[in-house]
């Protein structure tokens, strides 16, 4: 009953801040990119969007107060929603109280994925951690008369938040999951067989195809969306050597730990109980596409669905936290070997679109090439591999194996 609770107040909660900001978004968006698709000025537009926002403001508010009901507490607590997003980080970041076992908690004591809610631990680590830490952030530069915005812009302080991030929001799925019965040894499968040889010869082939393909993508969208490929290449991840080592140990280490285990550990198994073993390599990979919010979400769904085979295949979690460690490691590489052969002033030198453009089309026949060669590969590999419907799930694998042993 809970679970049910606590599922309802959630979806009420999304439905919420759908309806407030994805029309700002959208707007913002089509305004910035898209060349004022939509004239901002326009009285009929503005009517619509306050009304979703207001509409949208009402089912947030109605669902903070059945999310903190359903943790045990008064629903009064659920005006916090009042708060917008800093309420809901309260809220969420807020642990239940288990005053009584349910008759469903009985019932799902052997079906532990059953009792993880996968909206609940995005919410608590995309929106309630950062929310959070940039509340307290401006709470600081109030009391020591700083800028905010000029802070917030440091390279250096946005990677110690980021590793911030990461760390509880891996601290926040290893106990939930310990909370609901979840044994972290069957989900790694530490015990079984690693096969490096497979590891490096796929990652191989998927690098190539990445690289290859995202050059291409990109030159095409620089002539549609201009105005993001210039922001997109002029952002740079390190601007001095502390920039590198925090950004270094967050992408080399921490990622791949921590969205390993979400992605492929927790929300892999869980959608596909739910949905089928092939429904849930395809959701969950989509879902990792999207999670990194960038223009390459093509290549990234496909690595998805390739560190969900490597996961099925060996029921091992650390394979593919390897996988994603060589992946991070050689783009860091080649981050850090772009740094030190190139001059202070060519590493903080804006690059126009135009030159971007004309820098790239000598290398598009090479990397349509890359694109050649791997593509069929991966796409051999993805079909002798990809796991039947069926297919027992790693960590119940895991368990039998276990038992077998004990």
């Amino acid at each position: 009953m809970e679970n049910n609770k606590k599922e309802k107040a959630i979806n009420q909660i999304l439905l919420g801040l759908a309806l407030q900001f994805i029309p700002l978004i959208t707007l913002g968006l089509s305004k910035k990119y898209l060349n004022s698709l939509f004239p901002i000025s326009g009285i009929l537009i503005s009517f619509l969007i306050l009304g979703f926002v207001l509409v949208g403001y009402g089912f947030f508010i109605k669902g903070c107060r059945l999310y903190i009901k359903s943790k045990g507490y008064s629903s009064n607590w659920g005006w916090l929603g009042l708060l917008s997003l800093v309420g809901l980080s309260i809220l969420l970041l807020i642990p239940s109280k288990r005053n009584r076992v349910s008759l469903q908690d009985e019932t799902l004591v052997n079906k532990p994925f059953e009792k993880i809610n996968i909206p609940e631990l995005l919410l608590s680590w995309i929106i309630a951690l950062p929310v959070l830490l940039f509340s307290i952030l401006g709470i600081f530069c109030l009391l020591n008369n700083l800028n905010f915005s000029n802070l917030i812009k440091n390279q250096t302080i946005l990677n110690l938040l980021n590793i911030i991030i990461y760390i509880f929001g891996g601290l926040i799925f290893l106990t939930t999951s310990r909370k609901e019965g979840l044994d972290f040894n069957k989900i790694m499968g530490y015990k079984n067989y690693i096969n490096f040889k497979l590891i490096i010869i796929i990652f191989a082939i998927q690098f190539a195809f990445q690289r290859g393909f995202n050059t291409v993508t990109l030159y095409k969208l620089s002539f549609i969306l201009p105005k993001y490929v210039e922001s997109y290449i002029n952002e740079k991840p390190v601007t001095n050597i502390l920039e590198m080592i925090l950004w270094s140990f967050s992408v080399m280490l921490l990622a791949p730990l921590i969205e390993e285990f979400f992605f492929r550990g927790i929300i892999l198994p869980k959608w596909s109980i739910k949905w089928g073993v092939k429904a849930g390599i395809l959701t969950s990979s989509f879902l990792f596409a999207i999670f990194h919010f960038r223009f390459d979400i093509i290549p990234l769904f496909i690595t998805g669905i390739i560190l969900s085979i490597l996961y099925f295949k060996t029921r091992c979690l650390i394979t593919s936290i390897l996988f994603h460690f060589f992946h991070n490691t050689t783009v860091t590489i080649l981050n850090i070997i772009d740094y030190f052969s190139t001059s202070e002033i060519e590493r903080s030198a804006f690059v126009s679109i135009k030159d971007y453009q004309a820098s790239i089309q000598p290398l598009l026949s090479q990397r349509v090439f890359l694109i050649a060669i791997s593509l069929p590969f991966l796409i051999y590999f993805i079909y002798k591999n990809f796991p039947k419907n069926d297919a027992i799930i790693p960590y119940y694998a895991n368990d039998a194996k276990a038992s077998e042993t004990n």
